[in-house]
């Protein structure tokens, strides 16, 4: 209402006539909790102040006035600090700690030390409760109230308990600060539940808060605590540890020349430092000794300072003796004794113990103990975590090889995580000559190295060293269609009853990688006397290839296995060289197993035999569909149309799919009793089979995918089929991959994910996909045609018999 050119103009005319601060929302001033707690929020003198100034900087009238987010952001950070410092912010009403206390009722007591008892409070905000610590001090001890309340005001630290609020009453003095549900730590010394870990875990948190206090954080000055123990080491529902209880803490100025200070000795006996109790010289080493004993109780499960029979008995002293006697071990809580890794043991009573040294300057300081704590927690990780990832008889392997055993060093330098981490890079062993790596789900996988073979070709072949390798050199061979390599090995480092592939490692001099797909190159071979085909190679790094030539289950501790590696295609890379590294196992999933004569019966995809007699019956709103021409002989039936869900269902003539094809002396029409087509076509011996046809769209339903099978069989006198044909899109080539397709079922390490292998059709028949289109996406014309090149990866195919073409509905 008081510009209409908005606040901004407003905030520049108050700021200039200082009544800016009459713009203030007042519900800033006070916040009530339910009548509990009359929390003064108020914004603090100096933090509001600050965030006036940068907020009006921020509207001047010209942008080179100004301030850049940099410089909004400190000045805003500032603003901040002052409110959190400011203490009228934390200023709690004493009748409403008086109610939320119903009136320090004992039943809310939850515990006490010399001069001050804490109570339990539920604090409700928002229909949320949040409980905090009440802590009422003795009204005779203000100057420890006021002590532990500015030094919780001045120092933040996760580890450090969190100030709340306070009360200065004239009757009263109490600090308000965060619940911790576990309460203190000596409750749970003894418990079975705080497992080693988890001590660990909140010793580096101790620490970690001493160092804070030792080194001042951002303020130039030395805290002492005076008091560390497990009674003001309290514990948050998720183990946390922040220290607590200040009224006895001391600051030195570092900027000042001060080592120690005279004072009277306050503290615990048996906490205490000797020398501070002896002389009254405060140091933060008074500190360190006092935290020794702290992490002695936490190993031993027990506090150093017990009542027997009356008598307080510090026990101290009797754990360093069993310590510097070697028999520490025999004091180690039960509980935990069998859960420690021997070094993060090692370590961590070797700092506990420096804690306790009496030369002050013997004793390590803080930020030295907490990196030896989070030391012994990496160990105590790498225990539990990384040496059960390890082989059973890693000692064993680690005794073939130069790894060096975590065993083997005196300064902890190895971890069970470095170790895990070379086998899973792979380890040589047995003198270089095999190559031990550990798989992702732990199983063991080995490479043989080529120097292991025999060669029967000796002068074909020559060792050398090439950088790529992982072993010491590799074989090179000087033809790669005259291999004659005998591989005779053992199975004797892999897992037991797990599927394993057998891979030959190799890689060509002059090619490197330019496609992820798989290279064909055809390596002849023979394995148990039967002679066997590997088609396509799979790459690796460092333009490293691996071809698969058998897979077995290694249900037996030594296998022996034995190839004989005949050479590779010469359609592979001509006259190329040939690097060949070794042998490789390697555990694989989802494993089918070279199939017998009996399983290669596969499974049938097409329609059962009664569809495929009703496909036989075309519709009769689909005979003008059927007509190709005014010539259409029905005698000689080129199409079946039928339905399959609604959805149109084409079979197509072998004699119909070539009709377009020129050279028909590459084919001959034989009659056929069996097919329900009275012609089928039968290849002669050619390296390339084109289809090539016309269909109408209407013959197939709108905007739906289609798979086109190839019907077929093979004649007794066929040639060439075995091997993988190469299936070309003529028409679409540009955009789309050729694919690969058996006429014969490969074995299963010559699949790499193609499906297109042959399934019974019906009767004799078998299928094979060799397309897949949608008519709508790819064809817009009435007629489109089809024209598919397919060509044989080894030359000359024959003896192939075709019934038709299938487009099915997916």
């Amino acid at each position: 209402m008081e510009n209409p050119n908005g606040i901004a103009a407003v905030a520049r005319r108050r700021y200039e006539d200082r009544t800016i601060e009459e713009m203030i929302d007042p519900r800033l001033n006070e916040e009530t909790y339910e009548n509990i707690f009359t929390v003064n929020k108020g914004p603090d003198k100096d933090s509001l102040d600050a965030f006036i100034k940068i907020a009006c900087q921020c509207v001047k009238e010209t942008q080179g006035e100004r301030p850049t987010l940099k410089f909004i952001i400190t000045q805003l950070r500032e603003a901040l600090s002052f409110q959190e410092k400011s203490k009228d912010n934390l200023k709690f009403s004493l009748e409403g700690i008086k109610l939320a206390t119903e009136n320090f009722r004992e039943e809310n007591l939850i515990g006490g030390g010399a001069f001050w008892r804490t109570y339990k409070v539920a604090l409700r905000h928002a229909d949320r409760s949040y409980p905090i610590a009440v802590k009422r001090f003795d009204k005779s001890h203000e100057h420890e109230f006021l002590k532990e309340l500015q030094f919780l005001l001045e120092y933040k630290h996760q580890n450090i308990v969190t100030l709340v609020g306070y009360c200065n009453d004239v009757v009263e003095k109490i600090i308000v600060y965060e619940y911790s549900s576990r309460g203190s730590l000596n409750k749970h010394l003894h418990y079975k539940d705080l497992t080693w870990m988890k001590r660990l875990a909140i010793c580096i948190d101790i620490a970690s808060g001493l160092a804070f206090l030792h080194e001042g954080g951002s303020r130039q000055e030395t805290v002492i605590h005076r008091d560390i123990k497990g009674s003001n080491i309290l514990l948050s529902d998720d183990w946390k540890a922040k220290i607590s209880d200040f009224g006895l803490s001391y600051t030195i100025p570092t900027s000042k020349d001060i080592h120690f200070v005279i004072d009277n000795v306050y503290g615990t006996t048996g906490y205490c430092d000797p020398v501070y109790v002896e002389l009254g010289y405060l140091t933060e080493q008074s500190d360190i000794y006092s935290f020794g004993v702290v992490l002695f109780e936490i190993l031993c499960g027990k506090l150093m300072v017990e009542y027997i029979n009356g008598r307080r008995e510090i026990l101290i002293n009797l754990v360093k003796g069993h310590y510097e006697k070697g028999k520490l071990h025999e004091m180690v809580f039960e509980g935990i004794k069998d859960q420690i890794a021997p070094k993060s043991l090692t370590i961590f009573q070797n700092i506990a113990h420096d804690c306790l040294h009496h030369e002050r300057e013997e004793r390590p300081k803080s930020p030295e103990v907490l990196q030896q704590l989070k030391k012994a927690l990496q160990f105590q990780e790498d225990y539990d975590i990384w040496k059960p990832k390890l082989p059973n008889d890693y000692k064993k392997l680690l005794q073939m090889s130069d790894v060096q055993d975590t065993n083997s060093t005196k300064k902890y330098e190895v971890l069970y995580k470095d170790l895990y981490h070379n086998f899973t890079k792979g380890i040589l062993i047995e003198e270089g000559n095999v190559l031990f790596l550990l798989g992702g789900n732990g199983e063991r996988n080995v490479t043989i190295s080529a120097n292991t073979f025999s060669y029967t070709n000796s002068c074909l072949h020559k060792w050398k060293s090439i950088p790529e390798s992982r072993f010491h050199g590799v074989m090179e061979m000087l033809d790669i269609f005259n291999l004659k390599i005998k591989i005779e090995t053992r199975s004797q480092h892999l897992s037991q009853n797990v599927d394993y592939g057998v891979y030959l490692v190799f890689k060509f001099s002059n090619l490197t990688k330019i496609s992820s797909k798989p290279l064909y190159v055809n390596l002849t071979y023979q394995n148990k006397s039967k002679t066997s085909n590997a088609y396509f190679a799979t790459w690796r790094d460092n333009d490293w290839m691996m071809i698969e030539l058998w897979r077995f289950t290694n249900d037996k501790e030594d296998t022996i296995l034995m190839f004989l590696l005949d050479g590779f295609s010469e359609y592979c890379c001509g006259d190329s060289t040939i690097y060949i590294e070794g042998i490789e196992f390697r555990a694989i999933t989802n494993v089918k197993h070279e199939e017998t004569d009996e399983s290669k019966k596969v499974q049938q995809v097409s329609k059962s035999d009664s569809q495929l007699d009703s496909l036989q019956q075309s519709p009769t709103n689909h005979e003008e569909i059927l007509k190709r021409s005014e010539n259409y002989d029905d005698s000689k039936k080129l199409f079946w149309l039928g339905e399959v869900k609604g959805k149109k269902h084409l079979m197509l003539s072998a004699k119909e799919a070539l009709n377009n094809y020129s050279n028909a002396e590459l084919f001959k029409m034989k009659p056929s009793t069996h097919s329900r087509f009275p012609v089928v076509i039968e290849l002669l011996p050619q390296q390339v089979f084109r289809i090539n046809c016309t269909i109408k769209r209407q013959m197939l339903s709108r905007d739906v995918d289609y798979v086109c099978y190839l019907v077929f069989k093979l004649s007794k006198n066929c040639h060439g089929m075995h091997c993988p044909i190469k299936v070309r899109d003529l028409l679409r080539w540009t955009d789309k991959e050729a694919e690969i397709i058996y006429f014969i079922s490969p074995s299963p390490w010559n699949l790499h994910d193609i499906d297109q292998t042959p399934k019974l059709w019906a009767e004799e028949w078998m299928a094979v996909k060799v397309w897949k289109f949608n008519i709508n996406h790819e064809f817009k014309d009435d007629y489109f045609d089809v024209k598919l090149r397919l060509i044989s990866y080894e030359g000359t195919m024959s003896g192939l018999i075709v019934y038709g073409l299938e487009f099915r509905p997916v």
